[in-house]
């Protein structure tokens, strides 16, 4: 009688059935798979095409919680030996060469263990069927990938006849690409960079790309980490306690790179208009020109103002007192600001219309009773007394705003916190 070939019960006892492998062709008669009989548990063992282990490390596979059903990833069919599917496949492979496993124990609703002591993987069905998700990505990309190369290089050997081939997408290359990413920003390229930009540019626009909800978190997102940034640049300007000459231009350079941190200055919808601009005061001999430091226009009413800006460091009140031990004066410095943005905004407004005449780009400007802004020193670096005196040379300053550096750092702060409500939290929570 001719021996058959396929899967056969050869031995059984009172806790499993033992079932064999058998191939007279290639004679092959080896374990296959042992199902229990009072557990739900199976034991396959995988078999190479010829007979002989399927891998070089793994020897078995236990199933636990399946009732015979083989889960996703896994192969079904005894003539195919058994194991994992060719997707997952690389798995073994790997998990072979680095950790000699001999056993991979894979239970329903199970643990997910990497057991190198015991050369032992424990694997769940959810892990399969992400793993399996995953890996189908590299497959399906690769294979798109070589199609393309297929189709490219036979149209360059017969471009008569294969058509060259369309720029396509292979869905999930990004996220596949992207999985890889180790959140550090030196991994991308410029290229990269710029397309990332170029991407987003084009998507966002899409009414189907995401959702209004989706594109205000993006927003939220990217306006705090901004505001972030830029506050950690204030403040490390803000600890510098050495007064040099070009401390007053670098806090210039500072806010002309940032100057959305205008808004917050004058409460108001503005644009930088001109930094160090020509306002007007020249004598015939072509001397004594009027430069302000920072020249705002209100985007809606297009009316000027002016920003006089000095440094952090510069002292806003006398160290001695003028009278008894509570009344300070102001500083030279800061009447002298006050006086220098008084006298900017005069020129300005008695030569308006010649220098209108003079500049086009002058033409979307008014000056209503244009306002003066000072910033300049840090209430930190007062006293007390000196404060109560600052505060009442300031109330008294009718025309001209004083802004202390401090206080504008807090205006940021107060931005920063209502854009994204978990900062003001969390720092209310470390206060307390």
């Amino acid at each position: 009688m001719a021996v058959v070939k396929g899967e056969q019960l050869k031995k059984s006892n009172a806790t499993k059935d033992m079932y064999y492998y058998i191939d007279p062709d290639e004679k092959i008669d080896q374990l296959s798979k042992e199902v229990y009989k009072k557990e739900d548990t199976e034991v396959h063992y995988p078999r190479a095409f010829k007979g002989g282990a399927k891998y070089k490390s793994i020897e078995k596979i236990i199933y636990k919680g399946f009732n015979s059903k083989f889960p996703v990833g896994m192969i079904k069919s005894v003539t195919k030996g058994y194991g994992f599917t060719k997707t997952l496949n690389p798995i073994a492979y790997w998990l072979g060469e680095n950790f000699k496993i001999k056993t991979v124990v894979i239970e329903k609703s199970g643990k997910t263990i990497l057991d190198k002591k015991a050369f032992t993987l424990y694997l769940n069905e959810q892990n399969l069927k992400d793993l399996q998700g995953a890996l189908s990505t590299v497959f399906q990309k690769n294979k798109a990938e070589l199609n393309l190369a297929v189709q490219i290089n036979l149209n360059y050997l017969f471009p008569a006849i294969v058509a060259k081939p369309p720029k396509t997408y292979s869905s999930n290359s990004l996220a596949l690409s992207l999985s890889n990413w180790g959140n550090d920003i030196t991994e991308f390229s410029d290229k990269d960079k710029n397309a990332i930009k170029e991407l987003f540019e084009k998507l966002s626009i899409k009414t189907d790309f995401l959702t209004k909800d989706a594109l205000a978190k993006t927003k939220e997102i990217i306006d705090n980490k901004y505001i972030a940034d830029t506050l950690a640049k204030f403040k490390k300007f803000l600890i510098t306690t050495t007064h040099t000459s070009s401390l007053e231009k670098k806090w210039q350079i500072f806010l002309k790179s940032h100057s959305w941190v205008f808004s917050s200055i004058f409460a108001q919808p503005i644009v930088l208009f001109q930094d160090e601009a020509f306002v007007g005061g020249r004598a015939l001999d072509n001397k004594n020109g009027k430069l302000n430091d920072f020249f705002i226009k209100n985007d809606l009413s297009n009316n000027v103002s002016f920003l006089e800006i000095k440094t952090h460091l510069t002292t806003l009140v006398e160290s001695k007192p003028y009278r008894g031990t509570d009344v300070f004066s102001a500083t030279k410095d800061l009447s002298g600001a006050i006086v220098q943005v008084l006298n900017q905004r005069d020129n300005f407004q008695k030569e308006f219309y010649a220098l209108k005449a003079k500049s086009v780009h002058l033409g979307a400007l008014e000056t209503f009773n244009s306002k003066s802004v000072v910033l300049i020193g840090s209430l930190m670096l007062l006293s007390n007394g000196q404060k109560s005196a600052f505060e009442l040379f300031r109330s008294n300053s009718k025309d001209v705003e004083i802004i202390t550096f401090d206080e504008l750092q807090s205006k940021i702060e107060s931005l920063q916190s209502l854009i994204s409500p978990k900062t003001k939290a969390t720092s209310t929570k470390k206060k307390k």
